[in-house]
Parts: C-alpha cells; sequence; structure tokens
C-alpha cells in the first residue's frame, strides 16, 4: 500500500507534516498509549497523545551501549539467547524527543529541532533490536557505533539524510568494507 508521505513529488517538510497528523489521529483514538504507524516504525518513531493535557509528544528510538550487567538490565533485556549471561549488550531505548505539543505542525517543529544534524544509523535490514557483544572490547566492532545515534527507517523521511550524519558500520573511513572478521553475522 502506498501512503501520500512516499511520494517524493512532494516537498520533505509536507511529507513529514503529513506522517505526524496521521499518527496524531491515530494516538488521540488511543489516548496516554505510545502509537506507532506500523511494526516497521516501533523502534524509530512514536507519539502519544496526553488526554489530561490535550498535547502530543513524540519518541524515538536511540541506541544504548550497557557495559555491566546492572546496566543491561536497567534497560530491560530479559530475555538472554542461550540462557547465557549477558554483561554488555547494545538496545534501542524510546525517548521523548519532542516538547509537548498541541498540534501536528508543532510536533513537526520541535521534531526537527530534535533530529536536525544528529548522527543517525537506519534498522530496516537488522530489525533486531538486541545485539550481544559479550567480551568484545574492540572499538571497531560494528555496535560500539552504533551508540548514541537516533533509530532511523527508511520507510519514513524524518531524518537528516546527509551523508556525513548515516552510520555505515560496515566500512572503515576509506568507505571499504571492513574485513570479514566483522561480518553481520557476529550480531544476534
Amino acid at each position: 500500500m502506498d501512503y501520500v508521505y512516499e511520494d517524493e513529488r512532494i516537498p520533505l517538510q509536507i511529507r513529514r507534516l503529513l506522517i505526524f497528523d496521521e499518527i496524531c489521529k491515530l494516538a488521540k483514538k488511543q489516548p496516554d498509549e505510545i502509537i506507532h504507524l506500523s511494526r516497521f516504525t516501533e523502534l524509530s518513531l512514536g507519539v502519544m497523545y496526553l488526554k489530561d493535557f490535550k498535547k502530543f509528544i513524540a519518541f524515538g528510538g536511540v541506541f544504548e551501549y550497557a557495559e555491566t550487567r546492572e546496566e543491561v538490565i536497567e534497560q530491560r533485556i530479559r530475555v538472554f539467547p542461550n540462557d547465557e549471561p549477558v554483561t554488555r549488550a547494545l538496545t534501542v531505548n524510546l525517548r521523548q524527543f519532542t516538547k509537548p505539543a498541541r498540534t501536528a505542525i508543532q510536533l513537526v517543529w520541535y521534531w526537527n529541532n530534535y533530529v536536525k544534524n544528529r548522527m543517525h544509523a537506519y534498522v530496516d535490514y537488522r530489525e533486531e533490536h538486541f545485539f550481544k557483544i559479550n567480551d568484545e572490547i574492540d572499538g571497531e566492532y560494528p555496535p560500539h557505533k552504533f551508540h548514541g545515534r537516533l533509530v532511523a527507517t527508511a520507510r519514513l523521511p524524518l531524518w537528516d539524510d546527509r551523508e556525513e550524519l548515516i552510520a555505515d558500520v560496515y566500512r572503515d573511513n576509506e568507505g571499504k568494507p571492513r574485513p570479514e572478521r566483522f561480518n553481520e553475522k557476529r550480531l544476534i
């Protein structure tokens, strides 16, 4: 199903407004809950309508890296693969990206201010939200480069898409593919 905001002939800011208008309508129907456009946007965008205040808040995903077992538990990781203890992990946590706003236009304004010039990584082909990193101390290992970046999806035109802001963790600084020891199979 094609959505109007996927039409690249429409100016970017209008497409963003269409997205927030649609998700605000959905959020208003289910107040005080975080609403997502689809399952593909769960890690990157959510909106909540605060019924008592009659305002919307937009949430976005941020990659967070936990060093200790306590931090892993704080990030609410409860399912451990193969029953192994996890001491280091990278997860996606939803954070408030905007101030409370009365309209979709205000929400777009606050969203644009938050994501402007922020580094991000697309997760469309890595839909899992958990990377196991036990005993990895190599700073070049890809998940270390995700930490602190915004989670983006190619399905929505909501992030600042300048080349220098998009994470390509599988290439080195010269743009060449990393050696095989850094392949994607190491990610769980």
